[in-house]
């Protein structure tokens, strides 16, 4: 039997709207931006809380929430008719990333406490970019 996770405070959805959520990003397909989320009365966050909640007592992920928006960024310099010239981005909804930040707080500190993720593990983690990881191989090389 899978433990119970604590229910998502409103508290935690409000801080992560307004501290973790740029405004100024460009949304997903549903166009839900994070300067309209930020604008929410209280109680459009208890009900974003609601929905959370409802997710993990449910364990149904949106369907919706999983399409992304692919757009394609021109590079600068290349010639624009070129499809070499340009790099995709996907556009996920803004309420599945902010689900996503919630439930990678509770995770890192549970998987650093149980030495989960090993040590040459660097991406997606804080502190551990490519540079660390060359050092780290320039070591192994020459001790």
């Amino acid at each position: 039997m899978a433990p119970r996770l604590l229910k998502i405070q409103v508290q935690e959805v409000e801080h992560i709207i307004q501290s973790d959520t740029n405004p100024t990003k460009a949304p997903g397909y549903d166009l839900i931006t994070g300067k309209l989320l930020k604008e929410l009365p209280r109680k459009g966050i208890r009900a974003i809380t609601q929905i959370y909640n409802a997710i993990f007592r449910l364990e149904y992920f949106p369907t919706h929430w999983k399409i992304g928006q692919i757009i394609m960024i021109p590079k600068p310099g290349k010639n624009p008719s070129e499809p070499t010239s340009h790099r995709p981005i996907s556009l996920l909804p803004l309420l599945s990333k902010i689900l996503e930040k919630i439930i990678l707080k509770r995770l890192t500190p549970i998987l650093a406490a149980n030495n989960t993720i090993p040590p040459h593990q660097f991406g997606f983690r804080p502190k551990h970019g490519t540079i660390q990881q060359v050092h780290r191989i320039i070591h192994r090389i020459n001790p």
